[in-house]
């Protein structure tokens, strides 16, 4: 039997298959179609040869589809008949069967009307009709695939096989993904299934114990853990309706004065009126932790019927943040269970053409501390794909399929994460070319050296995150602070950066940073802002707070609170209830955070192309800020002002021990943060605005226009592209040279 393990290794966690380090890439490629089952042999072999080991191999219990462990034994061994030294990690299906759902109505999603929704669920096997989507918290589902999936466990540990599987990769719900395909419609919204309501009762009674504590919380007398109330339409308002109703409200002529703003008593502006109705919040955590705790039970069941297998899932979708999706917001309940191994997601793909770059959706240093793997499924589209998509993605050769190939192994390389390559054609097509084995076989050889020698990052810039606030706060307004961040500007700042949840900030083996960047950390009990504000005077640091930190605490009597917010970031500040638009310029009082920035520049505001669609359109993201919170400290140095309102929309304040800045927008540029990074001590390896990934041991540098491109080294070194195998430099701290838009390079840094 293999043996396969994650463990430290040369400083980070790795997984370590029968004694041996395996760092990226691996492999899946989709062998199920419409017209049946497509075994290129030939592809599978030159992967093998350009050093790909490890494959994902698609698979789902016989209780889900009769046959499919035969498909599986017919892949395994066409893949070990071409690599016979692979390793294959199991991609189990655990969805149920359509007769199953036909059967147990009661452990389906249920809507607020009474109804069930009809609804297609597929992936990369199968596409299957249900009379509804089944509940990702049901008890039953769990009992009878968890048996299902023991049997599959059993079965593999028999065959012929079992000494070449390390792991299973858990796969339920919509694309295997582990989320609801749709759970509004019209005025109709779920979950008001008999599955749902006995698992909010399971995570009240272990939140709150009794029904008085729920009470006193949720300020309601007749509270029952054993009956939960489920909240209603309307005060879900916040979700998606604020902002909609203002961004795309009734015309104004010119002669009109501005639309009045909506208020709702369900909101705080885009904000969950917490202090009534906090059922909201516990409702949409629990939506969220019952799927988390599904994962965390097929995980045990696979620990318990296998040895020294590795276990992960899909989930943690935080790049694109959706409230009703339910596989985001307890990513730390799934990675502290210590049954689960790795954690994966797909990039985000508004941003992948040339010049633009593939935006993340976990905190994946927050992995680390937790001895987890965070992996990246790799679906990178190349020049392979159809007419259709090739002008989504702008890829019509193959050096724009090497530049992008190059461009997102890069990231992986220096942000040491792990990573599969993701063949979606059918018999695969999307890297099936000389030049691109050629450059995987290139880049496995790099893996292989970056996995030699000390891989521990010394990164100075910290971003913080909190998985409750994207329960209280609405899905745009989480877009903004979260998504649009990670996937338009943080890869732009000219310095590679640690990410994390807040809650980390406990933990005495996380780093010591020169910068902290707080993106959506709106919800905070004392202990959590002790925690923060004690971090931050450790190490002495500068802390950037993006809109509206520490806006509620539910520790205080009044938890939606401006106070809450001055308490926090230390800075005085004012909220006003009412809209208004997020754009300043760089108009107030002179501060080493703004010096350099363009005076001419509208920030607050998102200025960069978004592709938007299939069809290659390209829209500016609108902005509101409701409610408005702006700077009333005296003792503040406010560098920038409102356009709209004129109230101060950036200041800055010495603190005891740190430094604090009030940023009142929701979005945030690369050029901003990388002002305020210089501030704060920290090195810039580019200021051109290009995408960069470094680390101690390798800079990628990815055009994203046209022109010479200057990288600052933090010591002098001799920087190697390991592409060309060429030397820009010998002890030197700085070195030049001109790129077309869409180039890549990588560099391998020689002390």
């Amino acid at each position: 039997m293999a043996v396969a393990k994650v463990e430290n290794y040369n400083g980070y966690p790795a997984i370590i298959i029968d004694g041996v380090p395996y760092p990226p890439m691996y492999a899946t490629v989709r062998t199920h179609g419409e017209n049946g089952i497509n075994h290129d042999r030939e592809y599978f072999r030159n992967l093998g040869k350009s050093g790909i080991k490890v494959f994902f191999i698609m698979c789902d219990t016989e209780w889900t589809r009769a046959g499919a462990l035969e498909e599986f034994y017919d892949e395994a061994k066409m893949l070990l008949e071409e690599v016979p030294d692979a390793y294959i990690m199991l991609r189990i299906g655990i969805h149920p069967p359509k007769e199953w759902a036909e059967q147990n109505l009661d452990e389906l999603v249920k809507f607020s009307d009474g109804t069930l929704k009809p609804m297609s669920l597929w992936n990369e096997n199968f596409s299957r009709e249900y009379p509804s989507m089944y509940s990702l918290s049901s008890e039953k589902w769990r009992e009878d695939a968890g048996k299902a999936l023991k049997e599959t466990c059993e079965a593999l540990n028999k065959s012929p096989y079992s000494d070449r599987i390390v792991g299973y990769f858990i796969s339920a719900g919509q694309s295997s993904e582990w989320w609801y395909n749709n759970v509004a419609t019209g005025d109709a919204y779920a979950d008001h299934s008999k599955a749902f309501k006995k698992y909010y009762s399971t995570y009240l009674r272990e939140k709150y114990g009794d029904d008085q504590s729920l009470r006193k919380a949720w300020r309601m007398d007749d509270a029952s853990i054993d009956d939960p109330y489920i909240p209603d339409l309307k005060s879900r308002y916040f979700v998606d309706k604020v902002e909609n109703s203002i961004l795309n409200g009734p015309y104004v002529s010119p002669e009109e004065p501005k639309p009045a703003t909506p208020h709702h008593d369900a909101c705080y502006g885009t904000f969950l009126n917490i202090d009534d109705y906090y059922t909201v919040s516990d409702y949409l955590r629990a939506w969220h932790c019952g799927t988390a705790d599904s994962i965390i039970y097929f995980a045990d069941v696979i620990k318990k019927n296998t040895d020294n297998k590795l276990v992960g899932s899909f989930y943690g979708s935080w790049g694109g943040v959706i409230v009703n999706g339910s596989n985001s917001a307890c990513t730390l309940r799934v990675l502290d269970s210590g049954k689960v191994d790795l954690l994966a997601a797909p990039g985000m793909y508004q941003n992948r053409h040339l010049g633009g770059f593939t935006g993340q959706r976990e905190m994946v240093d927050s992995f680390r501390l937790r001895n987890c793997i965070y992996f990246i499924e790799e679906d990178t589209r190349t020049h392979g794909e159809n007419d259709y998509f090739n002008n989504f993605v702008e890829l019509y050769c193959v050096e724009d399929t090497l530049n992008v190939m190059k461009r997102d192994f890069g990231r992986n390389l220096c942000e040491d994460v792990q990573a599969w390559w993701f063949d979606q054609h059918v018999g695969g097509g999307r890297y099936k070319f000389t030049e691109v084995y050629d450059l995987i076989k290139k880049q496995q050889e790099l893996a292989k050296l970056s996995y030699s020698i000390d891989r521990t990052k010394q990164n100075e810039i910290a971003f913080i995150y909190d998985e409750e606030s994207g329960q209280i706060v609405s899905e745009r307004t989480s877009f903004e602070v979260v998504g649009m961040l990670r996937n338009y500007e943080i890869s732009h700042i000219g310095a590679s950066v640690d990410q994390y949840f807040h809650n980390d900030m406990a933990n005495p083996y996380m780093p010591s940073y020169k910068l902290y960047v707080f993106c959506n950390v709106f919800f905070l009990t004392d202990d959590e802002r002790k925690v923060i504000l004690d971090k931050l005077k450790k190490d002495n640091a500068v802390a950037l707070w993006i809109y509206a930190s520490g806006i509620i605490n539910p520790d205080k009597d009044k938890r939606f609170s401006e106070k809450n917010i001055s308490e926090l970031i230390g800075i005085n500040v004012g909220i006003l209830d009412n809209e208004s638009s997020p754009k300043f310029k760089i108009n107030g009082e002179a501060h080493e955070i703004t010096d350099g920035l363009d005076m001419g520049q509208i920030y607050g505001w998102n200025y960069r192309l978004m592709q938007n669609s299939i069809e290659n359109s390209y829209l500016n993201f609108g902005s509101i800020l409701y409610p408005i919170v702006y700077s009333k400290d005296d003792d503040a140095v406010n560098t920038a002002y409102f356009l709209e309102n004129k109230l101060p929309a950036v200041s800055v304040k010495e603190m005891d021990g740190y430094t604090s800045i009030f940023y009142g927008a929701k979005l945030i540029s690369s050029s901003f943060i990388r002002n305020v990074a210089k501030f704060a001590g920290c090195h810039i390896f580019c200021e051109s605005d290009d995408v960069i990934y470094a680390s101690r041991n390798f800079v990628t540098v990815h055009a994203s226009t046209s022109g010479k491109k200057t990288l600052y080294f933090p010591k002098k070194c001799s920087p190697v592209e390991v592409y060309e195998e060429k030397t820009y430099g010998k002890s030197t701290d700085k070195i030049s040279f001109n790129m077309l838009r869409g180039e890549t390079k990588t560099f391998k840094i020689y002390e």
